[in-house]
């Protein structure tokens, strides 16, 4: 394997397309491994445990291996796979908005629950963005660095919008990727710059994406991996 890898992102979760031998459902979930620690993580796990486990069975990667959980947010077609994953790995990491903490730690007992308010190194070349959001749904998302010292973000649904992420993201370095829903985001003006654009699961506006960035456009599909 080359050296210079990074990341490789499997999705294994999502409801706009779907690689043939994989599962569709309403939801949102990356599974990342991480070149430099060599383990797992789970960026959201979709709307449930079935389809989530089936897909991840398809990608041949055992459960116990995924070290951390990162949840975006605290909507079902985000988290309402998680429970299958803890029954078969309790002892992996959760992390969540820290408004989320409490209910999270009290259903998920047996693992180590992190409650998420500021951006914060959570792995090797991992960090959350902090919670963001200023009505009810608080959110967060993965910054994902590099060997060449580039951003790849991972979003659930960006709901308190996308570009607060990136500023976030750029206060660490330039952003080379973003992957996931971008709802109803149009300030397009934020994605100058960005090589790959993976917008899906809940994103309103993918059509006018695609036509304005259609180089920087990636179509993400159930079972599609990507090497960073």
């Amino acid at each position: 394997m080359n050296s210079n890898l990074s990341f490789q992102l499997s999705i294994v979760f999502d409801n706009k397309c779907v690689e043939e031998g994989f599962l569709p459902g309403f939801g949102f979930s990356v599974l990342i491994y991480n070149f430099s620690s060599q383990d797992y993580l789970l960026f959201d796990t979709g709307g449930n445990s079935k389809t989530l486990l089936h897909n991840i069975s398809k990608l041949n990667v055992d459960i116990s291996r995924i070290k951390k959980v990162i949840i975006s947010h605290n909507h079902s077609d985000h988290a309402g796979g998680l429970e299958g994953i803890y029954k078969l790995n309790p002892n992996i990491e959760i992390y969540v908005p820290i408004a989320n903490l409490i209910p999270y730690k009290k259903a998920f007992f047996e693992s180590k629950v992190y409650g998420i308010s500021e951006l914060t190194i959570i792995g090797k070349n991992l960090y959350s963005s902090g919670q963001f959001g200023q009505h009810s749904t608080k959110e967060q998302a993965l910054f994902l660095r590099t060997k060449n010292n580039e951003i790849i973000i991972i979003v659930g649904c960006a709901h308190p919008g996308l570009e607060k992420f990136i500023l976030e993201a750029q206060k660490l370095y330039k952003i080379t990727a973003i992957i996931g829903g971008f709802h109803g985001f149009d300030k397009f003006s934020y994605l100058n710059g960005v090589n790959v654009i993976g917008a899906c699961h809940c994103t309103k506006h993918i059509k006018l994406i695609r036509e304005q960035f259609p180089n920087q456009y990636q179509r993400i599909c159930v079972g599609n991996s990507f090497l960073f």
